[in-house]
Protein backbone atom coordinates (compact mmCIF):
# COMPACT_ATOMS: atom_id res chain seq x y z
CA UNK A 1 0.00 0.00 0.00
CA UNK A 2 1.14 3.54 -0.69
CA UNK A 3 1.32 5.73 1.92
CA UNK A 4 -0.88 8.84 1.82
CA UNK A 5 1.54 11.43 0.49
CA UNK A 6 2.90 8.97 -1.98
CA UNK A 7 2.75 11.50 -4.83
CA UNK A 8 4.69 14.15 -2.95
CA UNK A 9 7.45 11.43 -2.24
CA UNK A 10 7.59 10.92 -5.96
CA UNK A 11 8.26 14.69 -7.06
CA UNK A 12 11.27 14.85 -4.16
CA UNK A 13 12.94 12.13 -5.89
CA UNK A 14 11.51 12.99 -10.01
CA UNK A 15 11.28 16.20 -10.06
CA UNK A 16 14.85 17.73 -9.98
CA UNK A 17 14.88 20.74 -11.55
CA UNK A 18 12.86 22.15 -8.31
CA UNK A 19 13.95 23.08 -5.51
CA UNK A 20 11.76 21.59 -2.24
CA UNK A 21 11.29 22.96 1.38
CA UNK A 22 10.24 19.49 2.95
CA UNK A 23 9.05 19.60 6.54
CA UNK A 24 6.84 16.63 8.23
CA UNK A 25 7.31 15.04 11.60
CA UNK A 26 10.23 12.11 13.31
CA UNK A 27 10.25 9.15 11.38
CA UNK A 28 8.09 10.32 8.53
CA UNK A 29 11.08 9.73 5.55
CA UNK A 30 12.31 12.66 5.26
CA UNK A 31 15.69 11.46 5.29
CA UNK A 32 15.12 8.45 3.13
CA UNK A 33 13.54 10.72 0.35
CA UNK A 34 16.62 13.03 0.86
CA UNK A 35 19.15 10.53 0.03
CA UNK A 36 17.06 8.98 -2.54
CA UNK A 37 17.24 12.43 -4.50
CA UNK A 38 20.79 12.87 -3.86
CA UNK A 39 21.50 9.68 -5.97
CA UNK A 40 18.93 10.97 -8.40
CA UNK A 41 20.90 14.12 -8.75
CA UNK A 42 24.21 12.09 -9.19
CA UNK A 43 21.77 9.55 -11.51
CA UNK A 44 21.21 11.95 -13.89
CA UNK A 45 23.97 13.97 -14.44
CA UNK A 46 22.13 17.20 -12.55
CA UNK A 47 25.22 17.91 -10.73
CA UNK A 48 28.28 16.06 -9.25
CA UNK A 49 28.87 15.48 -5.66
CA UNK A 50 30.90 18.23 -5.19
CA UNK A 51 27.87 20.84 -6.03
CA UNK A 52 25.72 19.04 -3.89
CA UNK A 53 24.91 20.01 -0.29
CA UNK A 54 22.28 18.83 2.26
CA UNK A 55 20.96 21.16 5.11
CA UNK A 56 19.58 19.30 8.78
CA UNK A 57 19.54 20.99 11.49
CA UNK A 58 21.39 18.72 13.87
CA UNK A 59 24.31 16.87 13.93
CA UNK A 60 22.89 13.99 14.97
CA UNK A 61 20.88 14.37 11.79
CA UNK A 62 23.57 14.98 9.30
CA UNK A 63 25.58 12.19 10.52
CA UNK A 64 22.70 10.05 9.83
CA UNK A 65 22.18 11.51 6.49
CA UNK A 66 25.71 11.12 5.66
CA UNK A 67 25.70 7.47 6.45
CA UNK A 68 22.56 7.03 4.60
CA UNK A 69 23.59 8.73 2.03
CA UNK A 70 26.98 6.78 1.82
CA UNK A 71 25.88 3.37 2.27
CA UNK A 72 23.31 4.23 -0.83
CA UNK A 73 25.98 5.48 -2.59
CA UNK A 74 27.90 2.18 -2.01
CA UNK A 75 24.94 0.12 -3.13
CA UNK A 76 24.40 2.03 -6.36
CA UNK A 77 28.39 1.46 -7.04
CA UNK A 78 28.15 -1.44 -7.15
CA UNK A 79 24.97 -2.31 -8.93
CA UNK A 80 25.71 0.00 -11.82
CA UNK A 81 27.92 -0.85 -14.69
CA UNK A 82 30.09 0.98 -16.97
CA UNK A 83 29.93 4.82 -16.69
CA UNK A 84 27.07 5.31 -14.53
CA UNK A 85 30.15 3.26 -12.44
CA UNK A 86 32.43 5.33 -13.00
CA UNK A 87 30.54 7.95 -11.92
CA UNK A 88 29.41 6.46 -8.65
CA UNK A 89 32.88 5.78 -7.78
CA UNK A 90 34.21 8.90 -8.69
CA UNK A 91 31.39 10.55 -5.98
CA UNK A 92 32.52 7.73 -2.86
CA UNK A 93 36.08 9.05 -4.01
CA UNK A 94 35.00 12.79 -3.23
CA UNK A 95 32.46 11.99 -0.82
CA UNK A 96 34.18 14.69 1.41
Amino acid sequence: MKPVDWAERKKIVEDLGTTFLVEAGAGSGKTKSLVDRMIALLRSRTCKIDTLAAVTFTRKAAAELRERFQTNLEREYAAAGGDERRRFGESLSNLE
